[in-house]
């Protein structure tokens, strides 16, 4: 029975961990679905090295995801947020499978000993240290006997001893346990793998001088900058055969994968007249009885958009709508329905008082005891030491240094919104320094201490009844048949493209779209949409769908393809030719400045109509220059220029620079190639080891045969 008590005691703690292990659980193996899956491709979501994930288990991790984040919010998620936790799923799983792949060539595992270290031993997971489940309440740390105890209470082989309810409950928590552990030795392995790539590149000698002579000199220098937008496109042009050569100079970079471009028209439905009508209209008719009824939070709950707040609020806290209501009525009056933006108010003043507008004051949390008794000598203690000391003093001492508890001010809105009505009056009808104990029904047990109180003020109380005015299913009815009418009448992608606008339809064209993508322009539940269009030709045209939970009504059609490989010149031209445009404005700015024989910088700043600025401590090494942003050029010849002679004009990205050393510095410490080589590699190892926490090199020289967009 003691057992079975420590059971009920640490439900919340079981629950907690469900939902973090949940979580966890879209990493769990896959590596051993076998050749069955190869065979059953269709089947599959993806294939990744010949090996399958089968549609039925990956939607079994979808699954598990999804009901952790459900535990963990309280919230079902939307479309748009589970096609997310569904691509967060497949793109885990097939990064942990070629993790594993690689890891097993180079014969690279995580030993018994390392696993029994990161989970019971002196080098636990941060992973589980991060889990609130395992952390002390009081303190707020990682606390190993909580996890401890927990592995006794889920590690047992037999759990015959504990009633039906139990065992059910303690044989989830070990299942989900293991996940936990698996994600746990999958994260080490993956750890392991990058560490040895990163640490497998050397740093050799001449890196190393390199990198010191780089950060060696630094300037200082005034700059004057001609911007290539200064000259009129109209002044260079840029052949056909020019942007050719350069597309096939650089047609690396141009590299895609399969995409659609889409020309679609999404329409916002806004409400009617006759929907602000009939708001309007259903407002009066209770009118009446908000006046003449006491019942007021009843008559609000059932027809306002909005929570009643029982709350009395200061007259400068108001909106301007609300002054003149309190300022031209009497308690009991009604005003309304009054419109504003697109919702419908109607007013009660319920009351008025003098009283402090907010509240300073200090809150701790609480333990909670299974007995009265326990929990009443605990507070008592910790108030005898509020009386000694300070509340802040105290706070840090029972909270392990995590809070002071300091809360701050806070009006009786908040409180009332935050918290509840009750807790609201206990805390504004107290007095400067009362300590006390508040509770908040299924929140909790506080210590509060009240510090200070704003001067009396007139203040509030006021009933709002507010409606939002939607679009009744008559307007929507009307905006999908005048829609409708329109892709009849042009149903062709040539002909919605040319006519959109005169029929009063924002057309959005060429929009390119990839397999993945979860919406249209932001707009929630269009993924259904992407998916329509990579199963149609060129030139097909969608049904209207009905998106954002009948916010929008959306029609696409499919104005041409682009297959996986290099993007066509066509699509890239434009890009290509401003590339060439701005190199062609800045040799001319360049010819231009050479031309005038300027010779000092009063004079290229005269020239140009600007003024010198200044930057310092420039090195070769100097990612971001004050004032400039990236500019290698300049990090090129700053350097190299000599300290009082004017240098340039230099070509940068989108400006010629003309630059004046006023000062060179030359670092004093000597060359230790040994240390250099050990910065260097500590720098270089960094960014090799955060390069393969990604899989994308993996994936490079990986076959994936992805069927996800067939199922989702």
């Amino acid at each position: 029975m003691a057992m079975l008590e420590k059971i009920r005691s640490k439900a919340v703690l079981l629950v907690v961990v469900v939902g973090v292990a949940l979580l966890a659980f879209i990493i769990g193996d896959f590596l051993n679905s076998g050749s069955t899956f190869f065979h059953q491709k269709k089947e599959n979501v993806v294939v990744v090295n010949g090996e399958g994930i089968h549609f039925q288990d990956f939607q079994a991790k979808v699954d598990a995801r999804v009901n952790g984040q459900k535990m963990n919010t309280g919230k079902n998620l939307s479309d748009d947020e589970m096609q997310r936790v569904r691509l967060d799923v497949y793109n885990s799983l097939i990064d942990n499978m070629l993790y594993k792949e690689e890891a097993d060539k180079l014969g690279i595992v995580v030993s018994k000993e390392e696993y029994f270290d990161m989970t019971m031993g002196d080098n636990v997971s941060p992973m589980i240290q991060q889990m609130p489940a395992f952390q002390n309440p009081e303190t707020g740390r990682f606390d190993k006997d909580i996890l401890i105890e927990f592995l006794q209470l889920t590690e047992a082989e037999d759990y015959d001893m504990y009633p039906a309810e139990y065992q059910a409950q303690l044989k989830a928590q070990k299942q989900q346990w293991l996940i936990v552990e698996d994600l746990i030795l999958e994260e080490q392995l993956k750890s392991k793998f990058s560490t040895l790539v990163a640490s497998a590149v050397l740093t050799n000698s001449i890196e190393a001088k390199e990198s010191f002579e780089n950060n060696k000199i630094s300037v200082d220098f005034d700059y004057v900058a001609q911007p290539y937008s200064s000259i009129p496109d109209s002044e260079v042009s840029v052949s056909d055969a020019e942007i050719q050569k350069r597309y096939n100079e650089t047609k690396e970079s141009y590299s895609q994968e399969e995409a659609k471009l889409l020309n679609y028209i999404a329409i916002n439905i806004k409400p009617s007249k006759a929907d602000f009508e009939n708001v309007e209209t259903k407002l009066s008719g209770i009118k009446a009885d908000f006046q003449s009824k006491e019942n007021v939070a009843e008559i609000v709950q059932i027809n306002s958009d909005f929570p009643y707040v029982n709350a009395y609020r200061s007259f400068n806290s108001l909106d301007r709508n609300l002054q003149n209501f309190v300022g031209n009525n009497t308690i009991g009056s009604v005003e309304g329905p009054l419109l504003i933006g697109n919702e419908y108010h109607l007013y009660k003043l319920e009351g008025e008082k003098v009283a402090s507008d907010s509240v300073k004051f200090n809150m701790l949390p609480l333990p909670m005891f299974n007995d009265e008794a326990t929990f009443k000598t605990v507070t008592d203690s910790l108030m005898q030491v509020v009386k000694t000391t300070s509340f802040s003093e105290m706070a840090l001492s029972a909270t392990g240094g995590q809070s002071n508890g300091e809360f701050g001010w806070a009006t009786e809105m908040e409180l009332a919104s935050q918290a509840n009505v009750s807790f609201k009056d206990q805390v504004f009808n107290a007095k400067v320094n009362d300590l006390f104990i508040a509770e908040i029904p299924n929140g909790g047990k506080f210590m509060i201490q009240i510090l200070e109180k704003t001067a009396p003020v007139k203040k509030y109380k006021i009933a709002d009844i507010q409606v939002v005015v939607n679009p009744s299913q008559e307007t929507k009815r009307a905006e999908y048949n005048a829609l409708s009418q329109y892709v009849s009448n042009n149903h062709s992608v040539a002909a919605m493209k040319d006519n959109a606008s005169e029929a009063g339809y924002n057309l959005r064209a060429d929009v390119e779209i990839v397999k993945d993508q979860i919406n249209l322009g932001g707009i929630q539940n269009t993924r259904q949409i992407v998916q329509w269009a990579f199963n149609q030709k060129d030139g097909a045209i969608s049904d209207i769908y009905e998106c954002q939970n009948g916010e929008y009504l959306v029609v696409a059609a499919v104005a041409s393809s682009l297959a996986e490989g290099y993007r066509p010149l066509a699509s890239v031209t434009n890009l290509i030719e401003r590339e060439l445009i701005n190199e062609k404005k800045g040799e001319k700015i360049l010819a231009d400045l050479k031309s005038k024989n300027l010779t000092t910088m009063e004079q290229y700043a005269e020239a140009l109509g600007t003024t010198p600025q200044s930057v310092k401590f420039v090195t070769f090494a100097t990612s971001n220059i004050s004032g400039i942003g990236n500019e290698p050029v300049l990090n090129a010849e700053a350097p190299l220029a000599q300290v009082g002679e004017v240098a340039g004009p230099f070509l940068g990205k989108s400006k010629a620079y003309i630059i004046y050393v006023t000062d060179k510095k030359v670092g004093e410490e000597e060359y230790n190639e040994d240390m250099q080589k050990q910065q260097l590699q500590m720098q270089n190892s960094f960014l090799r080891y955060s390069i393969m926490q990604s899989a994308d090199l993996l994936r490079e020289n990986a076959t994936i045969d992805s069927n996800f967009n067939n199922f989702y």
